[in-house]
């Protein structure tokens, strides 16, 4: 009863919790782009999309977030009117309000999953090309420039330049080829093709490690199948399109790993939340807990991208913030086992 209880009060303060998130990271994103906005004289109407296409990205860090913060807030009502004091004296033990939560953590961490997966992706695109058109004034051209991929086992692939597919052809163009086999060979081309499963190079020539040169009017060379190359970032491309890119690109593997970590933090946040809810004696510490925690997860999720950039951790580095957490919590779970 009294957990069901629980649940019902911190549901509604759920939403607000949402609500209240979403607000500042969007007060927060208008603020920065304000100049640009003034400078470029965006429409309202293209200001307003920019921020709907914004919101799946914003979502993502307000549904975790907010349950940490109305988990918080309905146990420091609890402490102040003395309702969880006679839980405990009628016999009510501290866990039996942890499983419960966790059901509810387990919930936001699918709907995180989803929305990071698929939902996030399309929006991101769509946000990144009409940022780029307020900015320049023009949709972004599609090419890409200056891309290396190493597939796993495959060696070095590297364009100038990617074209995106045209009517009629069988991939997207590629010029400035040049691919070193394991083996040391070096294939290089003026021009290709990139289709499903292969780079296929036009007049090409290869270097052997022993100095023979070798020509081809055209020669393929495999390539993982299902990854094609799209003009966007990583954060805009789908689950499925993104796992195919972590197997070619070591740079795509954060992001892939990121998506999941940011699920599973839902979870983990949900249940340290509750746990250090569950210890404090005073309600003004509940507040205190809702900045400690929300800050300091914050934190480690933002040197953990620094990390990334410098190659410190891989892809490993996307759960350094949850590790953290499931750590705090399992010590904290452990105080109210005791």
């Amino acid at each position: 009863m009294l957990q069901r209880y629980y649940l019902r009060e911190t549901l509604s303060l759920y939403v607000m919790g949402v609500l209240l998130f979403v607000g500042l990271i969007t007060t927060d994103l208008l603020s920065s782009l304000s100049g640009v906005f003034l400078r470029q004289k965006t429409p309202v109407w293209e200001i307003l999309q920019l921020v709907g296409y914004r919101l799946p990205n914003t979502l993502g860090i307000a549904l975790p977030l907010g349950l940490v913060f109305a988990l918080l807030v309905a146990l420091a009502r609890w402490i102040r009117q003395s309702e969880l004091k006679a839980a405990y004296a009628a016999g009510v033990p501290p866990r039996s309000f942890i499983w419960p939560v966790l059901g509810v953590g387990l919930v936001v961490a699918g709907l995180v999953l989803w929305n990071e997966g698929w939902l996030k992706p399309i929006a991101q695109e769509r946000f990144d090309n009409l940022q780029y058109k307020i900015y320049y004034g023009s949709e972004p051209s599609g090419v890409l420039t200056d891309q290396t991929y190493t597939p796993q086992g495959l060696g070095i692939y590297y364009a100038q330049r990617i074209f995106p597919a045209q009517k009629g052809q069988s991939g997207a163009g590629l010029e400035g080829i040049r691919v070193v086999e394991p083996g040391g060979a070096i294939w290089s081309a003026d021009t290709g093709r990139w289709e499903n499963g292969a780079w296929v190079l036009q007049n090409a020539y290869r270097i052997n490690p022993d100095g023979r040169i070798f020509t081809e009017a055209e020669h393929p060379l495999p390539f993982p199948a299902g990854f094609q190359p799209k003009a966007v970032s990583y954060d805009a491309l789908k689950m499925p399109d993104l796992q195919s890119a972590a197997k070619a690109d070591p740079a795509a593997r954060f992001p892939l790993a990121r998506r999941y970590s940011n699920a599973a933090g839902a979870l983990i946040l949900a249940w340290i939340a509750v746990v250090v809810g569950l210890s404090l004696r005073e309600a003004a510490w509940a507040f205190i807990a809702v900045i400690a925690l929300i800050f300091g997860y914050w934190t480690f999720w933002t040197l953990s991208a620094q990390f990334a950039r410098f190659d410190v951790l891989g892809s490993y580095g996307a759960w350094l913030p949850n590790i953290v957490y499931f750590l705090l919590a399992l010590v904290f779970s452990w105080r109210l086992a005791r």
